[in-house]
């Protein structure tokens, strides 16, 4: 959770950076960055930008505070994994039980136990293709990353459950 956090921050911050450079050089031609140029994929043309990730960036390790078994709303986590994402794990957060519980630790079925989504930014791989429209050049097939949003189950929390009430 703590790698997708930093991940997620990086990001942003590398996206920052890029448009107070942009706003810098308006009247320079931008060069394009290794990986950077013009891409096909599924159909449309788009511009790809060049991304460097560094494996030697080390995260801050906190004591993990087991909040989970404390909750009165109990949660779990599993892991996904995707291999077209980055990152390609992700922990997600499943309720244990469907009401809460009490202070004596039995099951209130009076309230709802639900989880608490985050969004979060995510590099998915995707197929395309590069090279000039305009030219006989031979087009090269290649895997870019494209931004996407993801929803996240980050924890569990007790709510009242939702009434409708029908005419009759």
């Amino acid at each position: 959770m703590l790698l997708v956090m930093v991940f997620r921050g990086l990001l942003v911050l590398g996206l920052i950076m890029s448009l107070g450079r942009c706003k810098k050089d308006q009247k320079t031609k931008l060069k394009a960055a290794k990986g950077s140029g013009p891409v096909k994929v599924f159909g449309r043309r788009v511009m790809t930008v060049g991304l460097v990730l560094d494996p030697n960036l080390k995260t801050a390790v906190f004591p993990v505070l087991h909040i989970a078994n404390r909750s009165l709303s109990p949660w779990t986590y599993s892991d996904t994994y995707d291999e077209t994402r980055i990152p390609q794990h992700i922990s997600q957060a499943q309720c244990q039980r469907s009401g809460c519980l009490t202070p004596d630790g039995e099951e209130d079925m009076g309230l709802e136990s639900k989880p608490i989504r985050h969004q979060t930014l995510v590099l998915r791989r995707v197929q395309g293709e590069t090279g000039r429209s305009g030219g006989r050049k031979k087009r090269k097939k290649g895997y870019f990353y494209k931004l996407e949003s993801e929803s996240v189950n980050v924890g569990c929390t007790c709510v009242r459950p939702s009434i409708f009430l029908q005419k009759q």
